[in-house]
């Protein structure tokens, strides 16, 4: 159990307010009641653990994209449950997986029972990590789902939702003495997504979408002294 909160800092009072636009000195501080619980195993070579938690804030401090403000939200609730597993094939060989379910509502004012936006239900990943080669060479694969959540500034929850995600990413790499090397490639199948848009309060299917980049491809060598 825990008791949080956190003041609003100098930028998100006056340091993105246009000109012209009030100042919000008058931000309340956020504060949070958080309850948690879980457990952790081990059984040979499986490995996992599992918790369930439950936050209620007062004040969550919120960001309005369309008027470059800070405010205050009416009271939230954020609950939901995560985990995480391992399996050891063997000595050269990991799989790995998570799932997390995540809720975020309001809990009393105009928009009382809605979802806060841009917050998925659903996240999962599964990876597997091959030791190829002992550090010398070490493959990673992971897959992630990102779920459907709600756009920016729709509070009202009318809108169409941010869309849901599959991601693949594949990485090789190795550590020989000083020297570390990998070649990475993000989103392999090249997928067109975006997971951040505002949408607007009036017009239903109207908002401004930010996509980010297809497949990518990424290569590291460092050297330690």
């Amino acid at each position: 159990m825990a008791r949080s909160f956190r003041f609003p800092n100098v930028d998100e009072r006056i340091g993105l307010a246009l000109f012209g636009t009030p100042t919000t000195f008058d931000l309340r501080t956020q504060t949070s009641r958080d309850y948690e619980g879980g457990v952790r195993a081990r059984w040979g070579a499986f490995s996992g653990q599992a918790s369930i938690y439950d936050m209620r804030l007062e004040n969550e401090i919120h960001f309005d994209p369309i008027n470059f403000v800070n405010f205050n939200l009416d009271p939230t609730r954020r609950y939901g449950y995560e985990s995480a597993a391992t399996y050891q094939v063997n000595a050269a060989l990991r799989l790995k997986a998570g799932l997390a379910y995540t809720r975020s509502v309001f809990r009393a004012g105009a928009f009382a029972g809605n979802d806060v936006p841009l917050v998925s239900r659903w996240t999962e990943n599964a990876g597997v990590s091959w030791d190829i080669w002992g550090r010398r060479l070490v493959f990673d694969g992971v897959v992630r789902y990102i779920g459907a959540r709600r756009m920016d500034n729709d509070q009202a929850n009318f809108q169409p939702l941010i869309p849901p995600t599959t991601l693949v990413d594949l990485k090789i790499g190795g550590e020989i003495d000083r020297f570390y090397w990998s070649v990475a490639v993000f989103n392999v199948f090249d997928v067109h997504y975006f997971d951040y848009a505002v949408a607007s309060s009036f017009t239903f299917g109207t908002y401004n979408a930010y996509p980010l980049p297809g497949r990518t491809f990424l290569a590291r060598g460092a050297v330690t002294y």
